[in-house]
């Protein structure tokens, strides 16, 4: 077969086509950082990638969900404290109360006090952590305490609330009002203990406010064993938190592994193509310069 002028120059432009393509995906591999451009790059290789990613994608969610969940407990915490606090300044203004050597006046300001530390329990109770009640169990958009002077009688939803950390592992969350402050109705509800140290105040009842600083330990005792299991579920979630950064860093190693181009590798191979285009423009140059003149010479 005659090879005519047309058809070299035509292989030419073919091969610096071919030449300049792999020389894109080369570039296109350092700039992304990719191994893998597309499914034909490495058929097998696309197919674990999506595998990692979608593990990735799945535990991200259950990472969002464990740091909610430290945060809600975190915002818990500190309430029992603040709950805690309540209950002790209770405790001390009843006993000051409870002397004979405070006048009846005395009594009718430490009243006063207490009503404002009630209030104080009551806001405490209402709590929400990014506009969800935290201690009305599943009914988080409605106010576990809707009225203050009421708070005794008041009966907190008992559905517990969630968070799955895992496929198989949901950790809960919620605690009811009625755990950390006594079941509606109670006569140890901590509320009423409240409600009864005001009443026996203003009538200036130092036998019965005895009796109330006893009571109020029932309240702290109630709140200390809350305390205790949010600190637990805290250090729950702490764990899955770390347990799921492990399996990430895992996760996006084997997808490096796979996915991830060797840098040193990429640019050689870039050069190494860069070399050849060069050689290419360089004897393409060279062969389109022959005419048939430089046949008949």
């Amino acid at each position: 077969m005659r090879v005519t002028s047309m058809m070299k120059t035509t292989q030419l432009l073919g091969n610096l086509r071919n030449m300049n393509t792999n020389i894109q995906d080369w570039q296109n591999k350092l700039a992304t950082g990719q191994r893998i451009q597309k499914p034909s790059d490495d058929p097998v290789g696309v197919g674990y990638v999506m595998r990692y990613d979608t593990e990735l994608s799945r535990s991200d969610e259950f990472l969002e969900n464990s740091r909610t969940g430290n945060g809600i407990l975190s915002t818990m915490d500190e309430l029992m404290q603040q709950a805690n606090d309540v209950l002790k300044r209770a405790k001390v203004i009843t006993q000051q109360a409870s002397t004979g050597t405070v006048p009846e006046d005395a009594r009718k300001a430490i009243a006063a006090e207490m009503k404002q530390l009630k209030e104080q329990l009551v806001l405490i109770g209402n709590s929400s952590y990014n506009g969800n009640y935290l201690f009305n169990g599943q009914k988080m958009d409605q106010r576990p305490y809707p009225s203050s002077t009421d708070a005794a009688n008041a009966k907190t939803d008992t559905g517990v609330f969630y968070l799955n950390v895992s496929p198989s592992v949901s950790v809960p969350v919620s605690l009811t009002g009625e755990e950390i402050f006594g079941a509606a109705g109670d006569p140890d509800n901590t509320f009423k203990i409240l409600d009864d140290a005001i009443a026996d105040l203003e009538a200036n009842d130092q036998e019965k406010l005895l009796n109330d600083m006893d009571r109020f330990d029932i309240g702290a005792d109630r709140i200390t064993k809350a305390w205790a299991e949010i600190g637990a579920r805290t250090n729950r979630f702490e764990l899955m938190e770390n347990r799921i950064l492990d399996e990430q860093g895992t996760l996006k190693e084997l997808r490096g592994k796979v996915a991830d181009v060797d840098m040193a590798d990429a640019i050689m191979n870039l050069k190494i193509q860069e070399n050849v285009l060069q050689a290419a423009l360089s004897t393409g140059a060279r062969i389109s310069q022959i005419s048939l003149i430089d046949y008949m010479r």
